[in-house]
């Protein structure tokens, strides 16, 4: 009897270890040599093949091995179902907010798509904007626990505004409008007092701060307005949080520049900085009209070695891809369009919203200065939300890929970017290659 291999079947050989995939149940084997080579064999169907010390009826049995020719579609129809009930699910409702302050900021940092974004006017958020932001935000939350970050620019420099935020938050909370809140923030951490840590402690604020690598290599990119390096006053910063009970975290972004690197500065952070981060991040990479900004494959490999570190010191870390153990044990698919797995609202029905220094609402965290991305006037923002994270399955020739249930194809952003269903060489290599990092690791278990 002729036999074939499934096509959502994926072989993977990593230093004398074979595993085969199911890219759609997402479930894992382990195989040995002489299992691993019958399977390969029957890749395009196969009748007479050396079998001695394979038990085919059980490769058969597993579903490895078909008596036809699986036909396409099927992971892309399980990508739609999966959207199809997630979308469905719970009444439809932002429950994490980003809201930028003020587009100012006391650096001009060399990559820095905020200032991009906005070269000539950089406006600050009024109170009556943030009062009508947080009033709509909670409105809609209808008693659940939410989620502010507080955005910029740098944030710190409008004190004003998040001493007010917070007062607001805890007045809804108190009667009752919200069933809780967690407040954090991403700073350069240059303008932080030891009166204002103290206050954003007693808050239960969360802060992250933000640093690239090694002094040589921060004062490179993370520059003041001057031209003059920021790592000195950004340490002073994180080690005055952390002295005062606050847990240091550092927020990385990669480039071409510090790239390969990473895994190296990682290790520099937790060793020799005087730091001692509890949690170290890795931000989402930007996309651009052509691509990422960073390479797809070299990007995961540094992800992986920094994960693998972090895990061995005891330091939680946060990057793009490590959502992907997650799926790997629930067998469920990647339902929302975002590249970190819309890590700010997990739960069925809510999605995070961000809103900018003028008060623009955008369904987007990264790319909100655009027209394309922002709730219109009159629109309803919560079905806007749920097309951007779950309309549509994703590109066909995602069916076949090792990462298809995982990927997801590309982001809502990233479609508009690229001038609809077209894929990236960077996205695609990152996720093939997270994947295969995960699997061959045992991380999925």
């Amino acid at each position: 009897m002729q036999l074939f291999l499934d096509r959502y079947i994926h072989l993977i050989e990593r230093q004398g270890q074979h595993l085969a995939f199911n890219s759609v149940s997402l479930d894992s084997w382990e195989l040995t040599s002489a299992e691993a080579r019958v399977l390969k064999e029957h890749a395009d169907g196969a009748t007479a093949v050396d079998t001695v010390g394979v038990d085919v009826e059980a490769l058969v049995e597993e579903g490895l091995l078909v008596s036809v020719r699986t036909e396409p579609g099927k992971a892309m129809e399980r990508l739609m179902e999966s959207r199809k009930s997630k979308s469905a699910k719970g009444r439809g409702h932002f429950n994490s907010l980003r809201m930028s302050l003020t587009e100012r900021c006391n650096m001009a940092c060399t990559y820095c798509f905020q200032q991009a974004l906005y070269p000539e006017d950089q406006p600050r958020m009024s109170e009556e904007t943030m009062a009508q932001t947080l009033e709509w935000f909670i409105d809609q939350a209808e008693g659940d626990s939410i989620s502010l970050q507080y955005f910029g620019g740098e944030p710190l420099l409008e004190w004003p505004l998040i001493q007010l935020a917070n007062a607001t938050v805890a007045k809804a909370l108190a009667e009752g409008r919200i069933s809780g809140y967690r407040q954090t923030m991403t700073t350069n951490g240059t303008v932080l007092t030891d009166t204002r840590a103290k206050w954003l402690l007693e808050q239960q604020f969360e802060l992250i701060f933000s640093f690239d690598g090694p002094p040589e290599i921060n004062d490179q990119m993370r520059i003041f307005k001057s031209g003059r390096g920021s790592y000195e006053k950004a340490a002073e910063g994180i080690k005055r949080w952390s002295a005062l009970g606050g847990e240091p975290a550092i927020l990385m972004t990669a480039t071409q520049l510090n790239l390969r690197s990473l895994p190296r500065y990682v290790r520099w952070f937790a060793e020799e900085s005087g730091i001692n981060p509890a949690v170290i991040a890795l931000n989402s990479p930007q996309p651009t009209e052509t691509g990422w900004e960073t390479g797809g494959v070299e990007l995961a490999q540094a992800v992986f070695e920094m994960w693998l570190y972090c895990d061995e010191r005891g330091i939680a870390f946060q990057a793009p891809g490590t959502f992907i153990p997650l799926h790997l044990r629930t067998k469920m698919p990647q339902s929302d369009h975002c590249i970190d797995g819309n890590l700010f609202g997990t739960e069925a029905g809510t999605w995070p919203v961000y809103v900018s220094a003028d008060g623009r609402r955008s369904l987007c965290l990264v790319h909100h200065n655009d027209h394309r991305v922002e709730v219109p006037k009159g629109g309803d923002p919560i079905e806007l939300g749920r097309r951007w994270h779950f309309e549509g399955p994703t590109v066909e020739e995602c069916d076949g890929c090792i990462a298809s249930q995982i990927c997801g194809g590309p982001c809502t952003l990233e479609k508009l970017l690229w001038g609809g269903d077209k894929l990236s060489a960077d996205r695609c290599d990152f996720m093939r290659t997270m994947t295969t990092e995960v699997l061959t690791s045992g991380r999925g278990e």
